[in-house]
């Protein structure tokens, strides 16, 4: 069992983390946002806040393992990307708080995109965590951003513009040839949410379908995306041409809810859950399935759906 949040402020109370220890998780990721430590200017901050969500940490008494990657408040700056000038020092700051070997990768690369696999009797589950911070182009900006509008930002079809930056996107190729059983995909923004303006992958639009393309040449309904970031959550799904499904889980806020009650959403299966949650996945390898849950602070499953998936066929041709 893998449990996932996001959006996790160190500055308000945490009693979520007594419902996640309830479950038990094998590994719980954070998607993103995991203080909220906006530097402008001043790396201080960004520590000062990795300090005081530590002690946090501490009081909790967390006893599971942890997998993370950063979003913008962590990273440093609001929305921000390749264009922030102290996104090395950010860098620097997560491997301390996070605690990663000095052997590992991202100690070396640019950004912190990764891979975790885990093996079991039942099974092999490839866990992908991908950067869409440190690489990623500047948005395009709607040209007035009106009160109560769904977002500041419009699809931008600009050719030179990414997501993940060359390095990343021919390591993402390189791991998704590996033979596993079933594939956990990680992006702190959505990626096949549809129907807002908020940031999402849908704003580079030929990245996400870039994106899509390179899942469906090497997924059979073995794949689960999971995201953060909105404060809100949800559950979207997307099926291919050859009937190959994905399904997203996004799981936000842990401790900061929404404001945002509904919003169009045509990939989006049912509702959207504004307050705070966790998310679950639920792996049965004997019957060939995963179940993905939502998680409301004391409130049990809000929303949940079932994957049924095969073994690893390569025969994907793309959206």
């Amino acid at each position: 069992m893998i449990g996932l949040g996001s959006c996790l402020d160190q500055d308000l109370p945490q009693p979520i983390w007594k419902e996640i220890k309830a479950q038990n998780p094998e590994v719980f990721i954070m998607l993103g946002d995991n203080v909220y430590g906006d530097t402008y200017g001043n790396i201080q901050k960004l520590e000062r806040a990795y300090q005081k969500q530590d002690w946090a940490f501490k009081k909790a008494g967390l006893d599971f393992p942890f997998l993370a990657i950063w979003d913008d408040h962590d990273f440093g700056k609001n929305d921000g990307g390749v264009e922030y000038r102290l996104k090395d020092e950010s860098q620097k700051l997560f491997l301390k708080f996070w605690d990663i070997p000095e052997a590992d990768l991202r100690h070396h690369n640019h950004g912190l995109y990764f891979e975790e696999i885990i093996h079991s009797k039942e099974g092999t589950v490839q866990i992908l965590i991908l950067d869409t911070r440190y690489f990623r182009s500047p948005l395009k900006r709607t040209p007035i951003l009106k009160k109560r509008s769904l977002g500041r930002y419009e699809p931008d079809y600009n050719t030179a513009k990414t997501m993940l930056g060359q390095a990343q996107w021919k390591w993402l190729t390189m791991v998704l040839k590996k033979d596993v059983d079933f594939r956990i995909l990680g992006t702190s923004i959505q990626l096949l949410a549809e129907g807002h303006g908020w940031e999402r992958w849908g704003n580079l639009p030929l990245e996400r379908q870039r994106l899509l393309n390179l899942l469906a040449q090497n997924s059979n309904s073995n794949l689960i995306v999971i995201s953060g970031d909105r404060h809100l959550g949800g559950i979207y799904s997307l099926r291919t041409k050859e009937g190959i499904e994905f399904l997203e889980i996004t799981s936000s806020s842990m401790n900061k809810p929404g404001r945002i009650t509904n919003e169009p959403g045509p990939l989006r299966l049912g509702g959207m859950y504004a307050r705070e949650n966790f998310g679950i996945i639920r792996i049965d390898f004997q019957r060939r399935k995963a179940n993905i849950e939502l998680h409301g602070l004391n409130e049990g499953v809000v929303l949940s759906k079932t994957l049924n998936f095969d073994k690893t066929v390569l025969k994907g041709k793309g959206l």
